[in-house]
């Protein structure tokens, strides 16, 4: 991977990230990579009014946010779920 690679990130409403995608396959806006996750209208409208957000991010960023999301290791779900 090169370091100018992008992700699009998925974050819940707790801040935990629960999905990740290439940038360089979605478009360059917050609404594409929503579109993406969820295609359904309905749906992206009731996330939006719960607080699911979108970003762009670099590898580094990637890394330190998502990854341990992704992975299980973060304390967001167990927060949550407490």
């Amino acid at each position: 991977m090169t370091a100018t690679r992008t992700f699009w990130i998925r974050i819940s409403p707790q801040g935990c990230v629960t999905g990740s995608a290439l940038g360089d396959f979605i478009g360059p806006l917050v609404e594409d990579a929503h579109k993406e996750f969820t295609p359904r209208v309905a749906d992206r409208r009731r996330e939006a009014a719960e607080g699911w957000r979108h970003e762009l991010i670099g590898r580094a960023e990637w890394q330190r946010r998502a990854e341990p999301c992704l992975r299980g290791l973060c304390g967001h779900r167990k927060a949550a779920a407490s």
